[in-house]
C-alpha cells in the first residue's frame, strides 16, 4: 500500500459515522439479519482497541457520546459477551477497574 492509499486516523471519523448511521437504519428497519456476525464482531473488536489505546494513552473519554445513545442492557450484554470471550470474571473486571489508571 503506497503512503497516498494509507488511512489517517482523521479518515476514520465520517467512515465510523457512516457505519453507526447505517447501523441504527438496519436496528430500525428490523434488518439485524443482514448483517454478517464476523462484520459486527470486527466492528467491535476495532472499538475495543481504539478505546483501550486511547484511554492507556491518557486520554479520559466516556465509552459512548452520551447516556441517551444506549441502554443499559445494551451495555451489559455486550459486556458480558467480551468478558466471556477473555474468560474474565466480573469480579476481576471489578478488581482490575480499581486497580487501573484506565
Amino acid at each position: 500500500m503506497s503512503s497516498a492509499d494509507a488511512t489517517t486516523g482523521a479518515e476514520l471519523a465520517p467512515e465510523a459515522a457512516h457505519v453507526l448511521r447505517r447501523a441504527l437504519e438496519l436496528l430500525d428497519a428490523g434488518q439485524i439479519d443482514q448483517v454478517p456476525d464476523e462484520a459486527v464482531q470486527q466492528l467491535l473488536l476495532a472499538g475495543a482497541k481504539l478505546y483501550f489505546a486511547k484511554r492507556d494513552s491518557g486520554t479520559k473519554m466516556a465509552a459512548f457520546p452520551g447516556p441517551e445513545n444506549i441502554t443499559a442492557s445494551e451495555v451489559a450484554a455486550t459486556c458480558v459477551g467480551m468478558t466471556e470471550v477473555v474468560n474474565l470474571e466480573l469480579f476481576e473486571l471489578a478488581m482490575w477497574a480499581a486497580w487501573s489508571n484506565v
